[in-house]
């Protein structure tokens, strides 16, 4: 099992009922995550396969309110992700869950662009209304912050493998 899907095996438990997915635009051979969830609305700032609407979510939007918001590789692709991170919270009912995944080492992708690196501490600081039941580094396996393992390689060099944090909870 994958660090991620042990982080989703182990934390992840969303709010049933409406769901906003995030950067939901489907890109080559990779799944409609909408159909994860039985009422889910797509936004992206493209227009594009799963797609429902599309906003800038930096610049807020009335699209309603929701009781789960799946957001996966989005922050990093925004100008000002505070500005994302105020907006996802605000469209989240008093009890509604976030599924939050974002890049804290991985390569440069772009759509339109690519901007930012996260830390847990970085999440914590954007969402502050999140009380998190599990925010963990996702690399070759789930870290707590400050303890992400190195590889080191026989030459003596150290490399750090991709590592995503993975964060789950629940707006208080």
């Amino acid at each position: 099992m994958s660090p991620v899907e042990r982080f989703h095996a182990d934390y992840v438990a969303p709010k049933r009922g409406r769901t906003l997915v995030v950067g939901s635009r489907i890109y080559g051979e990779r799944p409609d995550r909408r159909a994860l969830f039985a009422d889910a609305i797509g936004v992206d700032a493209v227009h594009g396969p799963g797609v429902d609407v599309v906003a800038d979510l930096e610049q807020g939007a009335n699209i309603g309110m929701f009781d789960h918001v799946d957001c996966v590789s989005v922050l990093e692709h925004a100008r000002r992700p505070w500005l994302l991170a105020a907006t996802i919270e605000r469209l989240l009912v008093a009890g509604g869950t976030l599924y939050l995944q974002v890049p804290f080492l991985w390569w440069l992708h772009a759509y339109p662009s690519d901007y930012w690196r996260f830390t847990v501490e970085a999440i914590r600081s954007i969402f502050p209304a999140i009380e998190w039941h599990g925010l963990k580094y996702a690399h070759q396996q789930l870290a707590d912050g400050g303890k992400i393992p190195r590889m080191v390689t026989p030459a003596g060099h150290v490399y750090l493998a991709r590592t995503e944090v993975c964060g789950f909870g629940e707006k208080a």
